[in-house]
């Protein structure tokens, strides 16, 4: 038996131009999407290696920083210890100047009073106030004294020299004289000034009314 399909056959349907699953304007924008996406991933990452760089650059600096504070406190506490061993050699020096000093001006006190003692007159004390010297002693005579007091004015150290009292004694029934003299000594340490001679350290008056030049200096200690 012969069939007869009466129904009109179906025809395939034709797509239309221009049109997919995604609108063309829709891919488009996809595209732009996924572009602006790598784009942007892109300059993150340039900005996240250039700002690593400048983190590594800026550590490298600090570390090259600390070194130098390092190298330069070193340096520093070489320069403190030096001026602190400066400092205590100064004054290691200054006292033995001092002390030289403090030496100079008793030894040349005694010296020069030693040098200007004249015949037939002796010390038996020495004293001091301040840069004020006091002489006393004996003398066979007053000349004997106005001659010591001269030799002493001749001293440029010796400033001022004045008798202050002179008066007759007598020792072993020999005619003395009691003499006190004072000066000013320009070259005494008012910071350290020798111990005063005691009464009686030049010895003993001569007897017999006679006493030997020499006897004097020796007598006084000088």
């Amino acid at each position: 038996m012969i069939k007869i399909n009466l129904l009109p056959e179906a025809k395939p349907t034709k797509k239309k131009k221009g049109v997919s699953a995604l609108g063309g304007g829709e891919r488009l924008n996809v595209i732009l999407l996924v572009g602006a996406v790598v784009v942007g991933l892109l300059v993150i990452g340039v900005q996240w290696w250039i700002y690593r760089s400048q983190i590594k650059e800026l550590d490298e600096k600090i570390r090259r920083d600390q070194l130098e504070v390092a190298r330069l406190e070193s340096i520093l506490r070489e320069v403190k210890d030096f001026e602190d061993k400066k400092a205590k050699l100064q004054k290691k020096v200054d006292l033995i100047n001092q002390l030289k000093q403090n030496q100079k001006g008793p030894v040349r006190l005694m010296d020069e009073v030693s040098n200007a003692l004249p015949d037939l007159l002796w010390l038996e004390k020495m004293e001091y106030k301040g840069t004020t010297i006091t002489l006393a002693g004996k003398a066979l005579n007053p000349p004997a004294v106005a001659n010591f007091l001269e030799n002493l004015k001749k001293v440029s150290a010796f400033q001022e020299p004045k008798v202050q009292d002179i008066s007759a004694a007598s020792a072993r029934g020999a005619a003395l004289y009691n003499f006190s003299l004072s000066f000013v000594f320009s070259n005494i340490d008012k910071t350290q000034q020798p111990e005063p001679a005691p009464a009686g350290a030049a010895g003993a008056a001569p007897a017999g009314g006679a006493a030997p030049a020499g006897a004097a200096p020796a007598a006084a200690g000088m």
